[in-house]
């Protein structure tokens, strides 16, 4: 079902939108409620890619949005490793975590394809804890609330998983066999870079938060493929582009997607954003533009940015 939101007079009259917004499902499909395609694991791919993806994808923080516990940072290892805090029972459970400057959290295998999440949170920025006392393990919430965003072939139907972190399936969806003689079978590969509304699309299916699934109400899509439109499936609060209280970084996001999906910019995240080079070469040239404002002062230098707090209601920090 496709809903619209009134767009309220007084913003078109101080020149938000210089046009009527178009509808954002209207083109392509939607894997909501339906079977996900063969789950191919990013190791399959890297058989061929081994020496230009290989390398560098290891470090990307994509491939680490779930993170063994030994690669804590060293706030939290010391954290989990206090006094009175490394005896406790969940303390030792821990095998993974998720989260990075604005907060941790904690997990352990539950199962094939399941993860638990603890009840506590740290942050490092202030070195706070947060439920950490009764520590209780949650077998439903990881699925609930993280894994379509934590973890690639996320299966909304089975709760379950293909693999923890993200890899090539989370951003090229289903790549026939055939790509190998043409790569224009591949959703982002150098001859099919696709049309910034798929990009908006499939970025956005993870990167704009505070959103839900109609169909479940989860605050992810329902079983989204890369090359799926996005919004078939996704609700979304596009006036939050323009609310001074929400922190710049979602506000940046939320107005690029929402330029690109309602009135066709041209201006993706990939104009800028280069993942597996994790350049930010692109980024620098395009200072000019009213959206780099967000972040950046007006009047230079580049490097200086605005600072301000991160926070997510949707992420629980």
């Amino acid at each position: 079902m496709i809903r619209f939101r009134f767009v309220p007079t007084f913003l078109l009259a101080a020149g938000v939108w210089a046009q009527l917004p178009r509808d954002p499902a209207a083109w392509g499909g939607s894997h909501a409620g339906q079977p996900l395609p063969t789950f191919v694991t990013g190791d399959e791919c890297l058989f061929c890619h081994r020496l230009n993806i290989g390398p560098g994808w290891a470090k990307d923080r994509h491939s680490l949005t779930i993170r063994p516990r030994d690669a804590a940072t060293p706030a939290v290892a010391q954290a989990l490793d206090a006094r009175g805090l490394k005896t406790r029972p969940w303390v030792r459970e821990i095998e993974f975590l998720i989260g990075g400057r604005n907060a941790a959290r904690f997990l352990k295998a539950d199962g094939y394809g399941k993860l638990s999440l603890n009840s506590a949170h740290f942050d490092p920025r202030s070195g706070e804890w947060k439920h950490e006392v009764k520590g209780e393990w949650d077998k439903e919430k990881f699925a609930r609330k993280c894994a379509g965003c934590h973890t690639a072939g996320f299966d909304s139907t089975t709760g379950r998983f293909g693999a923890m972190s993200l890899d090539c399936f989370s951003c090229h969806g289903e790549v026939p066999l055939e790509h190998s003689t043409d790569t224009s079978k591949v959703l982002l590969s150098r001859k099919r870079r696709g049309d910034p509304a798929a990009i908006a699309s499939l970025c956005g299916s993870c990167h704009i938060r505070e959103g839900k699934s109609w169909s479940n109400n989860r605050p992810f899509p329902n079983n989204f493929v890369a090359g799926d439109n996005l919004f078939q499936d996704f609700t979304y609060e596009w006036l939050r582009a323009e609310d001074p209280r929400v922190n710049p970084t979602d506000r940046h996001i939320t107005r690029n997607i929402r330029d690109t999906v309602l009135y066709g910019s041209d201006l993706n995240c990939l104009s800028c954003h280069d993942v597996h080079k994790r350049s930010t070469e692109r980024h620098r040239r395009v200072l000019t533009q009213n959206i780099c404002q967000d972040c950046h002062l007006p009047a230079g230098p580049k490097k200086i940015v605005r600072t301000f707090a991160l926070d997510s209601t949707a992420c629980e920090y």
